[in-house]
């Protein structure tokens, strides 16, 4: 059965970048498993291809106050910070390619 290829795309914070994550939108959780249900990343950087077990973490914010709070979902790269550094401005494009595998360039 063939995989409906989705794709998360943005372009990163100064934020993400010096906290080595990446930031997903409400938007694009339909394109990741569960907060917290481990999946492959294939890391692509200069001609290389390497593959990373990561998550979808939830982040409390208390924006609305703390009566309601609510979640923001992140990607922690900081283990994978040689193979693919991030900086402000990085436009970063995420592709599902098969269950719970993903390519990132």
């Amino acid at each position: 059965m063939a995989t409906e290829q989705k794709t998360y795309q943005r372009k990163l914070s100064d934020e993400e970048a010096q906290g080595q994550y990446i930031l997903v939108l409400k938007n694009g959780l339909d394109v990741f498993p569960k907060p917290g249900k481990p999946f492959s990343l294939m890391i692509q950087s200069d001609g290389e291809t390497k593959k990373a077990e990561v998550m979808l973490s939830e982040v409390p914010r208390w924006s609305v106050g703390p009566s309601k709070p609510k979640n923001s979902y992140k990607i922690d790269l900081r283990e994978f910070r040689s193979l693919y550094p991030l900086h402000f401005g990085k436009k970063i494009v995420i592709t599902k390619t098969a269950e719970n595998e993903y390519t990132l360039s």
